[in-house]
């Protein structure tokens, strides 16, 4: 195997996310001239194509694409070691970029960020809300937050808890619609729910027993959980949202429970991040910091 200059892999990762070989010299202060023989020396050693480049069209080649996720991956692994070492290994410093879902991520670092920033604050801390699906192996964050374990087989996943659900409406809603007292008479409804459980006309309501596929009037999909409630509230539909989110609304008799017999599966709630960065510094920290908060519970 041939070996690679980490130069021209930082001058490579730098040009495909500002989009140009030119701004990528600038802010690497590289001249222009050993900005482009770098790049044609860095693809003679993968020995593929990685750009298309010229005076009217710069972008990834397939190969530069795979490339591009692997030289992510190797440069924020060795930032972070570099950063620990130069820090004698005690503080923790760096950038962390933290996908979580509105509702969830809003429950988690509402309560516990503050303290987190407090104990290290030379970590810098970016929470990017309502993108738990970021794309890890694309460097879009460093940890997610995610509901369900869909996407999570190449990462891994935490888990953190399991969210009880339920079916509620408002009262105001229900009063002139047809009567719901099983699974075939949610047909003449409409369904508020999140991306991950409506599709179209149909919605998916799992029991512990099996997965119910329901045909409905129609479903308004979201990922933000607090608009669901909010449109629920409002007698737009049924909602299907987590138990801790609409039960004080259900106390004061805005909402109201919906087939509480049915016992929905709850769903459970991971923190993922990449295999290959489980011992950088700043992430193995903030997933101890989480992990220790939810063994309380």
């Amino acid at each position: 195997m041939k070996d690679f200059s980490l130069s021209d892999v930082r001058l490579f990762t730098k040009a495909a996310q500002l989009g140009g070989l030119t701004p990528a010299a600038d802010v690497l202060n590289v001249p222009k001239a050993s900005a482009s023989r770098q790049l044609q020396r860095l693809e003679a050693t993968v020995g593929h194509l990685l750009l298309h480049r010229g005076s009217t069209r710069f972008a990834l080649t397939e190969e530069g694409r795979e490339f591009l996720v692997a030289a992510q991956h190797v440069l924020t692994i060795l930032d972070d070691v570099m950063l620990n070492l130069s820090s004698g290994g005690g503080a923790v410093t760096g950038r962390l970029r933290i996908a979580v879902p509105h509702y969830y991520g809003r429950e988690l670092l509402m309560s516990h960020l503050p303290a987190f920033m407090t104990a290290y604050p030379q970590l810098e801390v970016v929470v990017e809300t309502g993108n738990d699906r970021a794309d890890l192996f694309r460097d879009e964050a460093d940890v997610a937050i995610r509901r369900g374990r869909d996407g999570c087989d190449e990462l891994v996943a935490r888990h953190l808890k399991h969210e009880p659900l339920m079916l509620c409406a408002a009262p105001t809603y229900l009063v002139p619609h047809p009567a719901i007292e099983s699974l075939q008479d949610l047909a003449a409804h409409v369904f508020l729910t999140t991306d991950a459980e409506g599709r179209k006309r149909e919605i998916n309501l799992a029991t512990a027993e099996k997965s119910h596929r329901v045909r409905v009037e129609s479903v308004f999909q979201s990922d933000d959980l607090e608009l669901i409630l909010q449109l629920a509230i409002s007698a737009r539909g049924i909602a299907l949202v987590p138990v801790s989110l609409a039960q004080p609304q259900i106390e004061q008799g805005l909402l109201v429970p919906v087939l509480p017999q049915l016992h929905l599966k709850p769903q459970e709630i991971n923190l993922v991040y990449l295999p290959s960065r489980r011992n950088s510094p700043k992430i193995k920290t903030f997933v101890d910091y989480v992990l220790s908060i939810f063994r309380a519970f």
